[in-house]
């Protein structure tokens, strides 16, 4: 099934802002509601649609997978990055290369994708999608030779050896008790869980595939290719907005507080986060208001005058 348009079906450009694209659902939305078309079955289909075509194209990393990959981007587990090997694979068979061969890219028969992916009956989309998996099928029924058994292996990193990427020493057991000492190229952004295959450094020929574990990180915490950062900020950073420093992966960097902060709210750097591939995320900060930990009067003595200063009682709206 070819993809659908969903900024045709918007009626906006490729290139439409997020309030050019939400102002077309809501007046597409108002003329297709079921309430206004009870008993309309167009109607109401029609309403489904621009429903999740303003799901995906309000959503950037929705929209950004959209864009690349099409609808097969938006299934679940789907990993853009294997996606891309395959597709770098195609074009050099196409140019008179060696042919891509799925295996290679996500294991063998009925295995899963690196990241949680199914086998090959879920890698469904667009046509040149279908033409995977019947070049996959062919290759099943017509090998060219009988497949060569796989050799498994684990390697733990650091949460930012992860992000980072570089080469690790793996020290190798060999079923025929011999050692063997390898160097891994970690690409950068790999995720906890993922796999890297070394072609024929397996056993008799066959390949190594290494399983990646991934610390966790006292500071950093991982969302997709967003980090998050908690940041504590004293009370007069908060009510007089400042500059405050951001560690980064790529060092320091200047943070603005805003006047009258408050604990929980959420700033963004944009391009701070993982870069995997040819994406980039982004480092979201938490600022949170820290007290004095220390038992003093004169702490207690401005404590208590700032509580005068509130004009309400601050809970007020929180009832059930």
């Amino acid at each position: 099934m070819a993809d659908r348009d969903f900024y045709k079906m918007l009626g906006v450009a490729r290139t439409a802002s997020e309030t050019e694209i939400r102002k077309a659902y809501r007046e597409l939305a108002r003329k297709h509601h079921p309430d206004r078309n009870p008993g309309n079955k167009a109607a109401e289909d029609r309403f489904k649609d621009i429903s999740q075509a303003s799901d995906v194209l309000l959503h950037k990393k929705k929209r950004d997978l959209y864009d690349e990959f099409g609808e097969v981007g938006l299934k679940d587990g789907f990993n853009p990055d294997t996606y891309r090997q395959y597709r770098n694979a195609q074009n050099r068979s196409s140019s008179g290369g060696q042919g891509p061969n799925l295996e290679d890219l996500f294991g063998a028969r009925g295995a899963s994708w690196p990241g949680g992916f199914g086998g090959f009956e879920d890698f469904r989309g667009a046509g040149s999608v279908e033409d995977i998996l019947r070049g996959a099928r062919r290759r099943r029924h017509n090998p060219a030779s009988p497949p060569k058994a796989e050799l498994f292996s684990e390697l733990t990193l650091s949460f930012l050896d992860a992000l980072r990427g570089g080469e690790r020493a793996l020290s190798l057991s060999m079923p025929s008790g011999e050692s063997r000492e390898l160097r891994v190229r970690i690409p950068a952004g790999v995720k906890d869980g993922g796999q890297i295959r070394l072609r024929e450094q397996g056993v008799e020929g066959g390949d190594l595939i290494v399983k990646i574990h991934v610390e966790e990180h006292p500071l950093l915490k991982r969302d997709e290719d967003d980090l998050l950062l908690n940041l504590p900020i004293t009370v007069g950073e908060a009510y007089r907005g400042a500059k405050v420093a951001v560690p980064t992966l790529e060092g320091e960097v200047s943070l603005a507080v805003p006047k009258r902060a408050k604990s929980g709210t959420k700033l963004r750097l944009r391009g701070k986060g993982v870069k995997s591939g040819h994406k980039v995320g982004d480092l979201i900060v938490t600022l949170l208001i820290r007290v004095p930990d220390a038992d003093d009067e004169e702490i207690e003595k401005l404590v208590t005058a700032l509580d005068q200063k509130y004009g309400e009682d601050v809970r007020a709206s929180i009832k059930l």
